[in-house]
């Protein structure tokens, strides 16, 4: 194995200057054609390319697009109009499409449709039933923790996201 290559490396670390030199173009692009003032797709000046970002990098950029992406399609739909069978629909496809699961999404739509049909909702009650289903879900597959003496080591595992408390508990 390379020494200047290993496992870790690979997943976490940045790519070698030798595959960025292959695929930059062998001539410049020519900047002297007039423009109508309109930038192009990848005229963004801080975007970064993937490849130079590491895998931690990567995955806390696509839960904050997910994120971004649910907060903005909920908004959308429940400030124009009243939870009426499209806007339902709709928001149904808002929840498939941010990975909430179709099973999950079918529930926080059918405790909207009970409670708020045809009437005006904001995009905090949507967020506070999708809370809600999360949380019945998670307790149905809520279990004790038991530990057999006998066998050891016991290795536990906690996660959460930043500020839930799991140094304190």
């Amino acid at each position: 194995m390379n020494k200047d290559k290993n496992f870790f490396t690979g997943l976490f670390g940045r790519k070698h200057t030798e595959a960025k030199n292959d695929t930059q173009p062998a001539t410049p692009p020519d900047d002297s054609q007039p423009t109508d003032g309109v930038a192009g797709p990848n005229s963004s000046d801080d975007e970064v390319t993937p490849e130079n970002k590491g895998f931690l990098s990567r995955l806390r950029d696509g839960l904050s697009r997910t994120s971004k992406r649910l907060s903005d399609g909920v908004s959308s739909i429940v400030n124009k109009r009243p939870l009426d069978a499209e806007a339902l629909e709709d928001l149904e496809e808002v929840l498939i499409s941010a990975d909430l699961g179709v099973a999950a999404a079918q529930r926080v739509i059918e405790a909207l449709s009970r409670e708020r049909f045809d009437k005006q909702v904001t995009s905090e009650e949507v967020s506070s039933a999708l809370a809600e289903e999360v949380a019945s879900t998670l307790l149905q597959h809520q279990k004790t923790l038991e530990i057999e003496r006998a066998r050891r080591p016991h290795v536990i595992l906690v996660t959460g996201v930043n500020g839930a408390g799991k140094t304190t508990t």
